[in-house]
């Protein structure tokens, strides 16, 4: 049907008050990226490819739908991938830093993030300020405090006070209860839980439907948690303390030692434990005994965070190293200084009982990711002077290194952890209808990891932010 002209309008003066009308009704709202290389982390690589954007979503993949745009960018010989996550992140641990990172984390392309422990309040305080300004915060899942045992460990003594206390089965209940009806994202366990503790968080979870992630409780056997429901392990805690021939022993000694005769704290009682079993464990590996892990993981669909950084930067002493250095000027001026300081101060001695566990991470993420297990990415910055944002590009050239191909790298930190949460619908690829969280990539990741780093623009809810380094 064709249009009908006015009475007292020519077909010159219509057409110019079509496309006017055209470009008030669209050139507001969308943006074109064209000839670009799009990196779907389902699809792979579409080259020369044109994506729009509506408002905050990804309107049209491989054709152009407007005349007029309100702006148009240049893809071309560039390469375009979803924003990131970081999912393993604790906010409260500065509080001071914590007014940056949300901006450090866009610099980088990180456009969500998952925080596994700190007090609730003050990260929900946050969560709320992401969700009234989503083009100018990163998206935030929160855990609330890692729920400990009897003897917690992040107790506020000489580390922020990260955790909460539970001394029996009640109280555990009680303070998942609480979390969860004041809105937490999924809950986090941690290593001083008692099998009976533990047991009551995964029936409530299982009940209400929410996510558990955690350390794997120093009293319990790691193929029981995951049975009970365990959806993800962090930095594959204590997982080699179940990979021996003699675990039940190892197991027969903690729960002796966590009686705690000596009374101490419970940071002080696990690093006793640690410094006891570790390395022990991962020098006497069963071949069979891991499998038998591996085959319970994968069939109950338990998670992994490896956070290999958190190993291999402060062990290998990287945050020494030149490119480390240069980049700690993207923090703020104070926690720069402070963490120069630290830098200096420490030596450059690599331990190599830490350096084999930190070896041991990466083996295991390869046979974890060869075996069939989902992985996620993450860091727990800004511990051990893991610079929020920079840090997850490290931690994805690690994943590398220990086996992964970069698309499942990429794969990790973008539709992964939108699966977690059950939004994989509509997060983490570059496709019709999708959130516009986009990053403008210089140059091609699937040829080197690296290529993360080389950042041209990112767009987070639909807003466009050029030269993303820069930002203040």
């Amino acid at each position: 049907m064709q249009p009908q002209l006015l009475p007292h309008m020519n077909k010159k003066t219509f057409l110019f008050v079509f496309f006017i009308f055209l470009a008030c009704d669209v050139s507001s709202e969308k943006i074109l990226i064209h000839n670009v290389n799009v990196i779907d982390p389902l699809d792979g690589i579409s080259k020369n490819t044109n994506v729009e954007i509506s408002n905050n979503k990804i309107s049209s993949v491989g054709k152009k739908t407007s005349f007029f745009y309100s702006k148009k960018i240049d893809g071309s010989g560039k390469y375009l991938i979803p924003g990131l996550w970081d999912s393993h992140v604790h906010l409260y641990f500065d509080q001071e830093l914590a007014k940056d990172m949300p901006m450090l984390f866009l610099k980088f392309g990180i456009t969500s993030i998952r925080d596994t422990g700190g007090d609730f309040n003050f990260l929900d305080s946050i969560k709320k300020l992401s969700e009234k300004y989503s083009k100018s915060y990163p998206r935030l899942k929160i855990s609330g405090p890692l729920i400990d045992g009897k003897f917690n460990v992040y107790n506020g003594e000489r580390l922020p006070n990260l955790s909460v206390k539970t001394e029996n089965v009640k109280e555990t209940e009680n303070v998942v209860n609480k979390l969860i009806a004041s809105g937490a994202d999924f809950l986090k366990a941690y290593e001083m839980l008692s099998p009976e503790q533990f047991e009551i968080i995964m029936k409530i979870a299982k009940k209400k439907k929410i996510n558990v992630t955690g350390h794997i409780p120093l009293s319990m056997d790691i193929e029981t948690a995951s049975n009970l429901g365990l959806n993800s392990l962090e930095h594959i805690k204590n997982l080699e303390l179940w990979a021996t021939k003699d675990k039940n022993e190892l197991l027969k000694v903690r729960r002796g030692m966590m009686k705690n005769t000596r009374n101490l704290s419970g940071l002080n009682l696990r690093g006793m434990i640690h410094n006891t079993q570790k390395n022990y464990a991962i020098n006497n590996l069963d071949k069979d005994e891991t499998i038998k892990i591996y085959e319970a993981l994968a069939k109950n669909n338990t998670w992994q965070i490896p956070t290999i950084s958190i190993y291999k930067v402060p062990i290998y002493k990287i945050f020494k190293d030149d490119y480390w250095i240069e980049n700690l000027k993207y923090l703020p001026e104070k926690t720069r200084e402070i963490w120069e300081e630290r830098i200096n101060f420490s030596n450059k001695n690599i331990n190599p009982k830490q350096k084999d566990f930190s070896d041991w991470v990466q083996r295991t993420t390869k046979e974890m990711h060869d075996y069939g297990i989902e992985f996620m990415a993450g860091t727990d910055t800004p511990l051990g002077f893991l610079i929020p944002g920079f840090s997850l590009h490290i931690e994805l050239e690690l994943l590398v290194e220990s086996g992964m191909s970069e698309l499942d790298a990429i794969k990790t930190a973008t539709i992964n952890p939108s699966r977690y949460f059950n939004m994989e619908n509509y997060l983490g690829l570059i496709k019709e209808g999708y959130i516009a969280d986009l990053i403008l990539l210089n140059t091609n990741p699937l040829e080197n990891i690296k290529n993360t780093l080389d950042i041209s623009l990112v767009v987070k809810d639909g807003k466009v932010y050029e030269d993303p380094l820069k930002i203040d």
